[in-house]
């Protein structure tokens, strides 16, 4: 059972499409910042995950995954926590700045 997409599912997936649907008029407005964050976040996080693999800080138990994978990273974790994790993060700023100019 792919345990942890389904916890990625539950914590990330279901808030960022909340955060969507609040900001839905306003994040055409920062496209250019959602995908500069989305490109630092995979060039950095994927070396960091993959050094951390590699270099056996952690692993990633295939039981608990979907088994599809590169370079001993899952697919999870490049769509679910790279992709999922930074769009919640840049929403969770924009609607902090969003009610910080309604204040």
């Amino acid at each position: 059972m792919p345990v942890y997409l389904i916890y990625l599912l539950i914590f990330f997936v279901a808030p960022v499409l909340v955060l969507a649907w609040l900001l839905r008029d306003v994040i055409g407005h920062y496209k250019r910042t959602i995908l500069w964050s989305l490109f630092f976040v995979y060039t950095i996080g994927f070396v960091w995950d993959w050094l951390c693999v590699r270099t056996g800080v952690w692993r990633y138990d295939s039981a608990k995954t979907l088994g599809i994978g590169l370079v001993g990273l899952t697919a999870e974790q490049f769509i679910g926590f790279y992709v999922f994790g930074t769009l919640l993060i840049v929403g969770v700023v924009l609607l902090a700045l969003r009610k910080a100019e309604h204040v």
